[in-house]
């Protein structure tokens, strides 16, 4: 894909997972929130606003403003560090991620069935803020047409991309093979964002303490399979 190696794309697919795992814990577990998705967290404030529920807009409002939080970390810190370095950059923010993650994961493990809402918050604390980081990773790394904790954009691209392929009978084959590795590649983002979220779901279930650790794992494979360059 254009602007993205190897490893990049790689690393995009496993964020894709803990993208969707979060929001999954976060909606399920946590109020009903989104702590990856904030288009969804705008209309249930939006809602709830609407509605007189107070409580649970100012929760959507918390992780809004905590998921921006984490967005400004991950700009200042990400700002020496060049898109074409990403190495380095995911070992410095997706790295910062997974000890937000590690944080949560421990957490609900211990304490998820105590259900108070200073728990609650907390868990979402972290959580939100791990997922502004992931997003300030990618926007540095300008993957084109695709965002993991932004499937909306990576929808409409990928349906773009189709029905241009669709058109391009006359085209080159090698912009038919770029376009199709494009579209190829956004698919696979959608789909394991969503088996990410569907994973969290059958946890939350079946395993209810060993939810949190999803999102670590699949984290740690860009976090820390090598070293800072």
């Amino acid at each position: 894909m254009k602007s993205l190696g190897r490893e990049a794309a790689r690393d995009l697919l496993f964020l894709s997972v803990t993208a969707g795992s979060a929001d999954a814990v976060g909606y399920l577990g946590l109020g009903q929130v989104f702590t990856s998705n904030m288009t969804g967290n705008v209309v249930l404030l939006g809602i709830h606003v609407g509605q007189g529920n107070l409580a649970p807009a100012g929760r959507a409002l918390y992780v809004l403003a905590i998921f921006m939080l984490g967005l400004g970390l991950g700009a200042w810190l990400g700002r020496d560090v060049s898109e074409k370095q990403w190495p380095a950059l995911a070992f410095r923010l997706i790295g910062l991620e997974e000890m937000a993650l590690l944080i949560f994961g421990i957490g609900w493990f211990f304490l998820a069935n105590e259900n108070s809402a200073l728990d609650s918050y907390g868990f979402l604390t972290f959580l939100a803020l791990a997922m502004g980081l992931q997003s300030a990773a990618l926007y540095r790394l300008s993957a084109p047409g695709v965002g993991t904790t932004a499937i909306t954009g990576t929808l409409t691209a990928f349906t773009t991309g189709l029905v241009n392929i669709f058109f391009m009978a006359r085209a080159a084959d090698s912009r038919k093979e770029t376009e199709l590795h494009r579209v190829r590649f956004q698919l696979g983002v959608i789909l394991l964002y969503t088996c990410g979220a569907a994973l969290g779901g059958i946890l939350i279930l079946e395993a209810p303490r060993l939810v949190g650790f999803l999102p670590v794992l699949t984290t740690a494979f860009v976090a820390f399979r090598r070293p800072a360059v």
